[in-house]
């Protein structure tokens, strides 16, 4: 029965082709036109839908004229692709829906005129038009999830062709026919679907990527707007003797996920902690302004309301920051933040003793740990003490790998300070990374005893480095018999030459590795060259530099980097590591050690054998 079929495969094989490239011509145009009809041209709605009906049925009434056609299955399932597309996108009314439904109707009592009432053509009948009505509520699942969208058309094909009479729409119909439809319509779909999908996530990352370059361009524009609605405000409010609540949020370590991730991550947290802080006060049903200054601050002002009245909603607002998750290409951010409140003073002259009052608070709020609301002076909300007993820390774990032919092995850990937020009930970057020398040492104790590991890097503040008694206290415990095996100590802010040499003979005698951080992006070769001879290793960070630099740029800049640690016998580290196109570049470089999100993200655990070497 069905070696006709199978004969035809090369025939087919040209009409998926000619039918996908028909395909994807219609849906983009459709697309675009549906772009513009609802952002811009509402009243070309009908347009649209017309454009759809119109198209379909013409296809399939004039290649009814033509049956003796070898192709018309192309123009058959192309007819019926058109007047089932525009059911995918939302937006339309219910006439609109409901002309759209008569079509398809049309279609189908034309191919099924002699079966029409046959019990097998209405149960055909029913699940088409049930499976219509759910493509119809959702359809964006179905365009841009493959994986849902693709059965459905099998599904979908079957249902239509598999249930035609023996001639439908002037077309003798075989059981090898009817199969081969399905195949065509179906597999169709999933190479339109595919290149729609692929096609929506590029437009979508554009669109991400716009909104994120543009966030700081009008961001002085809207500022000046925000400064004048303020201003206006405070007017009226003291015109007619009215409370005004004002508020300013700053999030807490801002610079470091712009270091960390790059400009436009944090432009991404701005605008989803906006968006955020947005939602709970359109929830409240409270009249307020959202101020997004440059920067990592927010203002929030409520006319009519005191802070006592607001107090809530303010805690709320902070609560939710707190507790959410954000994220930028797939890393999660955890952010707390400070806030200062104030109210509106018969005394205020202007909307600056406004600021000064709520900025003094947000300043109360940082000094004392930060993660804290502020309200004239009086804290409202936050941690009833600033974290500093070494039971709230751990080291996470972050590995430095030695790459090689038949793949990497870990040879030390980087140690990463976090602190554990009950409110949260996560683990957050803490209020300080200056923990006294005993408090560092218990921390690499528990390290050590958790993990079973004795080669780590440990991250050092400058005041940490420049401290004598810390760089004694130590030394005497690598020295020891419960000190690690192998220390490297990174320092990223370099102090002047003079106190490097002296306390690099410290660390040097006791046998620790000194790791300048961060060159090239926060330590220039001007500022380094100077010690350069009183170092071991140095790390080259390129999630520090990948946003501001081409790929080509960010190659030159670690191979400039190799070089000099090649020039003064020092052991160079990759740092930033996400893919195999980093590694690869790092094979390139001729680079031995890397580190990075490829091989795991910080943890608590070290998650294979480490087998230490000597930077």
């Amino acid at each position: 029965m069905f070696e006709e079929f199978f004969a035809d495969v090369p025939l087919l094989l040209v009409r998926l082709l000619t039918l996908s490239f028909f395909s994807i011509g219609f849906i983009q145009y459709f697309q675009r036109v549906y772009s513009q009809v609802f952002e811009q041209h509402q009243h070309r709605r009908t347009y649209l839908m017309g454009l759809a009906i119109a198209a379909g049925l013409f296809v399939h009434f004039v290649v009814m004229i033509q049956p003796e056609s070898q192709n018309i299955i192309i123009y058959h399932n192309l007819a019926l692709f058109m007047l089932v597309t525009p059911l995918l996108f939302e937006g339309f009314n219910h006439v609109e829906v409901a002309a759209q439904a008569i079509a398809i109707a049309l279609l189908w009592w034309s191919h099924h005129q002699s079966n029409f009432l046959a019990p097998i053509t209405l149960m055909a009948m029913v699940a088409f038009g049930a499976l219509l009505w759910v493509m119809h509520r959702h359809g964006e699942l179905f365009l841009t999830n493959w994986a849902v969208g693709v059965p459905t058309a099998f599904g979908y094909g079957a249902l239509f062709w598999l249930s035609t009479p023996r001639v439908s729409a002037n077309m003798p119909m075989t059981w090898a026919l009817r199969v081969e439809n399905v195949l065509l319509f179906g597999l169709m779909l999933a190479f339109v679907l595919g290149y729609w999908g692929r096609q929506s996530q590029i437009e979508a990352a554009n669109r991400r990527l716009q909104e994120l370059a543009y966030h700081d361009q009008d961001a002085d524009t809207r500022y000046a707007a925000q400064q004048k609605e303020l201003t206006e405000l405070v007017k009226q409010a003291q015109s007619l003797h009215k409370p005004l609540t004002f508020v300013t949020f700053d999030l807490d370590h801002f610079r470091q996920i712009n270091d960390q991730y790059g400009h436009l991550a944090g432009n991404a947290v701005l605008i989803q902690v906006e968006q955020r802080l947005t939602k709970v006060l359109q929830d409240s049903g409270i009249d307020h302004r959202v101020y997004a200054t440059t920067g990592e601050e927010l203002n929030l002002v409520f006319p009519n309301a005191t802070p006592d009245v607001v107090k809530t909603l303010i805690e709320t607002c902070w609560q939710a920051v707190r507790k959410g998750d954000f994220e930028f290409e797939g890393h999660g951010i955890a952010l707390t933040m400070s806030g200062g409140v104030t109210a509106l003073q018969p005394s205020d002259e202007d909307t600056n003793d406004l600021y000064k009052r709520a900025d003094d608070s947000l300043s109360i709020s940082k000094r004392a740990g930060r993660d804290i609301v502020t309200v004239d002076g009086k804290r409202a909300s936050g941690n009833d003490k600033v974290v500093r007993h070494v039971d709230d820390y751990r080291f996470f774990a972050q590995g430095v790998y030695e790459i090689n032919a038949s793949g990497h092995i870990r040879r030390s850990n980087e140690l990463l300070l976090r602190t554990y937020d009950p409110l949260q009930k996560r683990w957050i970057l803490p209020d300080t990374f200056e923990l006294p020398a005993w408090m560092q040492i218990s921390l690499i104790q528990e390290f050590m005893q958790r993990t079973g590991a004795t080669t780590m890097n440990i991250n050092l503040t400058a005041n940490q480095f420049n401290d004598l008694d810390f760089a004694t206290a130590m030394t005497q415990f690598v020295e020891s018999s419960v000190g690690p095996a192998h220390l490297n100590v990174e320092i990223t802010h370099l102090s002047d030459s003079a106190t490097t040499r002296r306390i690099s003979a410290l660390y040097r005698a006791a046998g620790v590795k000194l790791m300048i951080d961060d060159v090239g992006s926060d330590n220039s070769f001007e500022l380094v060259q100077e010690v350069l001879g009183y170092v071991n290793n140095v790390k080259f960070a390129m999630q520090n530099l990948r946003k501001q630099t081409s790929a080509e740029q960010l190659k030159q800049r670690a191979a400039f980097w190799v070089k000099v640690a090649q020039a003064h016998h020092l052991t160079f580290v990759l740092e930033g590591v996400e893919n195999e196109a980093d590694l690869e570049l790092a094979r390139e470089l001729g680079v031995l050690y890397v580190q990075g999100y490829y091989f795991g993200k910080p943890s608590l655990e070290v998650p294979d054998e480490t087998i230490p070497v000597t930077f």
